[in-house]
């Protein structure tokens, strides 16, 4: 595969993530001013976004890259018991060290279901698999196709945490964070898609870790008005809470993408 189609492939995959995204969020906007409440049209645009999106890169990849889908990680739907468990132990496992430090929980208030809601169908579940479908399907065997897997799993990576600093007033020190945590989970990402070519198992991982730590049982500074929960934490050691990003850019969960990490890379290791 030439550089030019690699890097364009890569960047129109980026483009079809944020069309799909205006698209889906455009059509909830209109389907809540007919007065159906809000459940029905976030579910609708949910599912909307999940599917522009694969649509849209099942398109870059057939007419652009010439390149099938399974190449690209794009398998049929099959995921590994390994990595539910995984998927589920994890933010688990990093929101029981946060519930060490001194704290309280906080519930929502009815007046935030439907950020709540939004959050669970939209952000977490459908941005999940979307996101892996990006960066961990296109980009990543898009770049190692061309160069190698270090760069496949390392630039996206770093792309994929430069990406959450959009629109996000960060102090300095908390986009460093940031950056070092994004970068980190987006390897970690990475290494459970290599593990066994397949973005199913990084997608269930992300959602599910989307899904517990922000939308059902947020950790943070302060309550959360899109989560369920907030465990609200009175450490202000940026270390800990992971600044003004919150608990994803924090040590602990840091620690916890690495370990991940490390389990893929072995799986990964003995497959290959």
């Amino acid at each position: 595969m030439k550089t030019t189609k690699a890097i364009l492939g890569s960047i129109l995959a980026i483009v079809s993530l944020v069309v799909a995204s205006f698209i889906s969020q455009s059509i909830i906007m209109l389907l809540k001013k007919c007065h159906i409440g809000y459940v029905v049209p976030i579910l609708i645009g949910a599912i909307l976004y999940a599917v522009i999106a694969y649509l849209l890169v099942k398109l870059i990849a057939d007419r652009y890259l010439k390149v099938s889908l399974p190449r690209l990680g794009i398998q049929k739907f099959k995921i590994s018991l390994k990595w539910i468990l995984i998927a589920i132990l994890l933010p688990l496992a990093v929101t029981a060290a946060f519930l060490v430090m001194n704290g309280k929980i906080v519930d929502a208030n009815s007046s935030d279901m439907e950020n709540i809601v939004f959050n669970i169908f939209y952000a977490s579940l459908a941005a999940g698999f979307v996101e892996e479908l990006i960066f961990r399907g296109v980009i990543l065997n898009v770049l190692s196709i061309r160069w190698n897997y270090l760069v496949g799993v390392l630039v996206p990576s770093v792309i994929f945490g430069l990406l959450h600093i959009v629109s996000r007033n960060l102090s300095f020190i908390s986009i460093i964070q940031l950056i070092i945590a994004g970068t980190l989970v987006g390897v970690m990402f990475s290494l459970i898609e290599m593990s066994e070519h397949s973005i199913w198992n990084s997608a269930v991982v992300h959602a599910i870790w989307n899904l517990i730590t922000s939308a059902i049982f947020a950790i943070a500074v302060s309550p959360q008005k899109d989560a369920l929960y907030s465990y609200v934490i009175s450490s202000k050691n940026a270390l800990l809470t992971g600044g003004g990003f919150g608990m994803e850019s924090s040590l602990i969960a840091v620690i916890g993408y690495l370990v991940v990490a490390l389990i893929a890379y072995k799986i990964f290791a003995k497959n290959k």
